[in-house]
Formats: C-alpha cells, structure tokens, sequence
C-alpha cells in the first residue's frame, strides 16, 4: 500500500505522466492539493475524473493540515494517490505530509513521481537554468502589512551576477480579516498576482530600501506567463517597460478619471475597487490569464541568452541597448 505523491505538470490533465496515471488508476483515493497552485483550465476538476474515471477529492490547506492522519491511514490499506500542480517538491509545502507518512508507525510506503514545473520551464526564456540563483514568492501587500524580505535574496542573487525567479502570489479560500474575527466561515474570490502587481512591488519594496539593484530602466525583466498552456506569454524588456504596457494610456487615463468625477454616489472604498478592476483587465489583456511569473535577468548574462530573450522583448523595448550599456553583454 502507497502514498503516491504525483506531480501533475503545469497546465491541464495531459500533463501528467504515464507512471503518474498508472499510480492514479491504482488507487482507491485520490487527493487535489487545491492551494499553491492551480491548473490552467476552468472545469480542471472535471477533466481529472473523466481522464481517470474515479472521483477526485480537492485537498484545501485545512484538509492536508487537519485530516492528514486519515489521509495516511487509508494509504495504510490501499493505494492513494495526492496530486500536486507542477512537481510535488519544488517548494517544500508538502514534505511534512512526506515526513509524517514515513515516521508514522507503521510507517506509509511514499512513492514520488515528478514533473515538470514552473522552475523548469524557465528555459523557454532563453536563460540556462545553472545561471539562476534562489526563487522568491513575492506575496500580496496589504495597507498594513507589506512583507519584503524576499527584497534580500533578489540582491542576494544579483550581487553574483544570477537570474531571480519570481513567483507571483495566489490566494485561493482565504478569509478576510473582519470575518475570521467575527466566527464568519466564507471565503473571497480568489486573487492571482498578475505581472505589473508582482513588478510595482519590487520597485515599491527598492525604492523603500534604497537599493541599486532594481533600476526600473536598467533592470532586464521577462514575464512568463501561463507557461505550458496553449497561450502561453513570453514578453521580455526593462521593469519599466513591462509595466507600461500595461498602464493605460493618457486617453485611457482621462476617460477613466473622468468617470470617476462624475460618479458622485460612489464611496473611495467603490472608487478603489473600480480602479483595481481596470488594472487587472488590462494587466489580462497584454499578459493573459493566470498564472503569471516574472525573471530579474542577473549580470551573467549571456550573449546567446541575450539573443534568445530578446526575440520576446515588447515593441520599442530598450532590452539590447540595456543589455550592452547596463550588463556588459556583448554581441
């Protein structure tokens, strides 16, 4: 009898692997870890048991925390297979699971089957894999609470010339403050980060810490954006320019605030909300869906991955001359 801990690749239910599927069709429980990440289709839970012909449980943060024992204690008996979006172990989320079936006693038999991952498919950037340094989580602010540690491990890496992966936040059945405070059980619509959210934070958490590292016009960038998908994004250029792609334009801007004056009725609280659904619509419609990703490109840069990267870059973008005068890559 055993725990298998799948991986099930980046976008939908083909993605996963041959030896994850047979797992999957041997097991008499089967467990979606439904809250680091999600799959790329809308009806995914769906097409999960049409492709496995079995019923497939959403394991949410409280079921792998509260009810891990009776997880390990049907895999005691039977076959049990927990799904897990991109590869099981790129984070470390789940090794406590891992840990717990191996310490219980008697001890669950773990079987890990890996896939492919975000931290993978950064090669489709141009960038080589051995010139990146840690990955960060860049997690959403709030008006009181505004965490930007990760702000060290980005200089960290830029300090010996490495590229940054930076992973945008995901919120999914998160209870806000004022409910969990008052006993109410009801969850928000989930929230993904999308690129100029993830890129307003990293030049609001620089210009706070005075750092020299994340010059908005002379820090190479590259979106990665719903990679695996059938509509993947690949959009590379300066922090800048990646951000003004998204902004509206003066036009835009005008209209836009000129509806806000005439909408007398409406609270700062309404007007806020109107301004956050405009930005996210925009964001959408230059980098798609979620989920989206973000790379600092590091001072190792090299010439082939320079080249490589900038057949990505936006209209107009700067990404050449900022490679050569900012980076000291060479043609």
């Amino acid at each position: 009898m055993v725990l298998y801990i799948i991986g099930l690749g980046l976008a939908d239910e083909q993605d996963i692997t041959l030896k994850g599927l047979n797992a999957v069709k041997s097991s008499s429980q089967i467990y979606l870890e439904s809250y680091t990440s999600i799959l790329m289709v809308h009806d995914f839970k769906q097409r999960l048991e049409e492709l496995y012909g079995k019923e497939v449980t959403l394991a949410h943060r409280e079921t792998v925390e509260l009810e891990a024992d009776s997880i390990l204690y049907s895999a005691s008996s039977s076959n049990v297979s927990f799904l897990v979006v991109g590869d099981p172990l790129s984070a470390t989320t789940h090794t406590d699971l891992i840990l717990r079936a191996r310490t219980s006693q008697p001890p669950v038999p773990v079987k890990i089957i890996h896939n492919a991952s975000i931290t993978t498919a950064i090669g489709s950037s141009g960038l080589a894999g051995y010139n990146f340094g840690q990955t960060v989580s860049i997690p959403f602010w709030t008006s009181d609470w505004k965490p930007d540690s990760w702000l060290e491990r980005i200089g960290e890496n830029m300090r010996i010339g490495c590229h940054t992966l930076a992973l945008g936040d995901i919120k999914v059945r998160e209870q806000s403050i004022e409910d969990m405070s008052r006993g109410i059980v009801r969850y928000q619509p989930p929230r993904y980060m999308l690129i100029p959210q993830l890129i307003t934070q990293l030049l609001s958490a620089a210009a706070s810490h005075k750092v020299d590292y994340l010059d908005a016009d002379k820090t190479l960038a590259i979106a990665l954006c719903r990679m695996g998908s059938e509509d993947e994004r690949i959009l590379s250029g300066t922090l800048a320019e990646l951000l003004a792609i998204a902004s509206p334009s003066p036009e835009e801007a005008r209209r836009e605030e000129q509806e806000d004056d005439e909408d007398e009725m409406a609270s700062e609280a309404e007007l806020e909300a109107r301004r956050a659904k405009r930005a996210e619509e925009r964001a959408k419609r230059v980098y798609g869906q979620p989920l989206h990703s973000l790379v600092i490109v590091g001072a190792r840069l090299h010439p082939l991955e320079r080249e490589y990267a900038s057949t990505f870059k936006v209209p107009g973008s700067k990404w050449d001359q900022v490679a050569r005068e900012a980076y000291k890559c060479k043609e």
